[in-house]
């Protein structure tokens, strides 16, 4: 089981789907949601202890997941050995595969809203649970 999980979009009725699937799966003790990219960082800032799998948005407001992953990025790295960041998008641009290339802690970028099978595949591949 997992510690924490973040879910990071803009839209609440997706991080409520996806945070619904989670709690279907009872994969994880803690979920934290957030609509806006500055309030994740600045809560995992707070953090001596990351959570193991971060949802990140591409487009969002104010703050797009370009620009989150280039403030996470500066974050101490022994602080986040063990979280996973996962994109979502609902349409997927070249240029952001390309972009994404660039930033080494992305594992990958999937179509939203996922599914809870989705769900039990990423939790499966990268964290081998068994559920």
């Amino acid at each position: 089981m997992l510690k924490s999980i973040v879910l990071l979009d803009d839209n609440s009725a997706t991080n409520f789907i996806h945070e619904t699937y989670l709690r279907r799966v009872n994969c994880v003790e803690r979920i934290h949601t957030f609509t806006m990219g500055i309030k994740a960082i600045e809560y995992l800032k707070t953090l001596e202890v990351f959570p193991e799998l971060i949802f990140v948005d591409i487009n969002m407001p104010t703050m797009d997941a370009w620009e989150f992953m280039e403030i996470y990025e500066e974050i101490d790295m022994s602080l986040k050995i063990n979280t996973r960041v996962i994109l979502l998008t609902t349409s997927i641009i070249p240029s952001d595969k390309g972009k994404m290339s660039l930033y080494s802690e992305i594992e990958a970028m999937m179509f939203k809203p996922l599914n809870e099978e989705a769900i039990r595949n990423i939790l499966v591949e990268y964290f081998n649970l068994t559920l």
